[in-house]
């Protein structure tokens, strides 16, 4: 089944994201900067800012291609995920507020490639962007709160600074659970097996690029982490 393989496939990648993620080592080995860290944020919230764009583009697609269960699906995620980012602007502000540092303002170029990659994936079709939220729910649902423990005991910047990424894990806690079910339901073709897993693994490679992209903020260009993938 479908969902049994991409479920394996974030089992194996969360089981060794303390060993090989950019971002996971470096708050293990106590080396991310509270500037890396304002990067960190400002991204993610420039990434949940487009999610409503991309679920209601999902959503139309999913319509015009004749899937009105699939399309529901997206117009329920819409309206959970209004107004997360300001989350991450409370986050911003503290950092700014409280430890004077000022975000980078600029955009990771994985991150870009993510977004565009992401609306190819709607455009070309919509059923495989479950196959993104998943890596994106998960992930964060399943070690999101060790990271955060790592980053505020290793490398000095509290908990409370990175509101965004706690209360999304305590959210996605019962949506990645919820996205093997809905992608069991509502991807059904087992011809879909293998575009499905191509999106993740697609997804994941781009995911770490983002976090090397991150920890080389600041860092001399010898001990900048490598990127993992170069286009998508």
């Amino acid at each position: 089944m479908i969902a049994d393989a991409l479920d394996a496939k974030v089992e194996a990648y969360a089981a060794t994201m303390d060993r090989h993620n950019p971002l996971f080592v470096g708050a293990a080995e106590g080396r991310l900067t509270v500037e890396q860290v304002a990067y960190y944020l400002f991204n993610v919230r420039h990434l949940i800012r487009h999610t409503p764009i991309h679920l209601e583009r999902a959503r139309r697609r999913a319509l015009a291609a004749g899937d009105p269960a699939l399309a529901e699906h997206f117009a329920g995620k819409l309206i959970e995920e209004e107004g997360h980012d300001r989350w991450a602007d409370a986050d911003l502000a503290r950092l700014r507020a409280e430890l004077g540092t000022e975000a980078d303002g600029r955009v990771s170029p994985a991150l870009d490639r993510l977004l565009r990659f992401i609306e190819r994936t709607i455009d070309h079709q919509p059923a495989r962007y479950l196959s993104y939220i998943l890596v994106a729910e998960y992930l964060i649902a399943r070690r999101g709160p060790e990271w955060l423990r790592l980053v505020e005991e290793r490398c000095g910047i509290p908990a409370s600074m990175m509101t965004v990424i706690g209360k999304h894990a305590e959210l996605d806690a019962e949506h990645s659970d919820e996205g093997l079910e809905v992608i069991e339901a509502l991807v059904p073709d087992p011809a879909m097996r293998e575009p499905m897993c191509e999106t993740f693994d697609a997804s994941l490679a781009i995911f770490e690029d983002f976090c090397a992209d991150v920890c080389s903020v600041g860092a001399p260009a010898e001990a900048r982490p490598c990127a993992t993938s170069s286009s998508a």
